[in-house]
């Protein structure tokens, strides 16, 4: 990671509120000024998200509109998510048909898959799956409670984060396995990095930003961007009604969100 510093999260912080851990460990990793502490914003995040109250899970649903070369697609969509990271976003789209796609949770134990109409899974590839973070709705897996000793968050402080041009507080994440040195699993830390723009003003993310490979395993990076706006309050949890997939730079999938409930 190209951070100035990094905090690393232990397993002890498990239900604890991060804005009312008094320490955290940082690591110094260059000579340039350190940045603020990652515990700092990322319990300015989860006191954004729920005012610091536990979320258990959501469900969103509403419309969606899928690109695909010059296919425009249009059709209905049901997210659905818990705080570990498991995840299933369903598509209903009136030419594609179905999209399924499921993620068992977040961190090097999370496996992928997709389905279309006949229902068949496909497995993605394992490093596309190894990320920090919900790709919907980041903060659901930024709570005291889903963050484990794996995941590791750097605060590279004010600047742009993807394509966007806007300028946010950079935060910058990664699965770290301690003691593993086989090149594969080396590779896989690399690959779920992600950085993650929170808005100055509301501490809410506004983009996250990641790249994938292709799922036959060809060294081609994609990169990976989802914008996130009009935001809601939703039973005390702020609920982005507006979510954006961008795929190299195209739009791929744009969702607005009609209902949404959490647990």
């Amino acid at each position: 990671m190209k951070a100035s510093s990094i905090l690393r999260l232990p397993s002890l912080f498990l239900g604890i509120v991060l804005f009312a851990i008094p320490t955290a460990t940082v690591f110094a990793q260059s000579a340039a000024p350190q940045a603020v502490s990652a515990a700092s914003a990322l319990a300015l995040l989860y006191t954004a998200f729920s005012g610091g109250h536990a979320v258990n899970g959501v469900q969103l649903s509403g419309a969606a509109t899928w690109y695909a070369g010059g296919l425009e697609d249009s059709g209905t969509v049901s997210l659905t998510a818990a705080t570990g990271g498991s995840s299933q976003m369903q598509l209903n789209l009136a030419t594609t048909g179905q999209i399924t796609e499921t993620q068992t949770g977040v961190g090097s134990t999370s496996n992928c898959s997709w389905a279309g109409t006949d229902g068949v899974a496909h497995s993605v590839d394992l490093g596309n799956c190894w990320r920090p973070t919900l790709w919907f709705l980041p903060a659901l897996s930024l709570q005291p409670s889903a963050l484990t000793s794996e995941t590791v968050f750097a605060d590279l402080g004010s600047g742009t984060v993807g394509s966007s041009a806007g300028v946010y507080h950079h935060l910058q994440g990664q699965i770290m396995l301690v003691g593993a040195t086989t090149k594969p699993v080396s590779d896989l830390m690399n690959r779920s990095t992600i950085d993650m723009g929170l808005d100055s003003a509301s501490s809410l993310p506004a983009v996250l930003a990641y790249t994938v490979h292709p799922n036959n395993g060809a060294p081609v990076s994609i990169a990976i961007e989802i914008h996130y706006s009009d935001y809601r309050a939703v039973n005390g949890a702020q609920i982005p009604f507006h979510i954006q997939r961008y795929v190299n730079g195209s739009l791929q999938l744009d969702i607005l969100v009609s209902s949404a409930s959490i647990n």
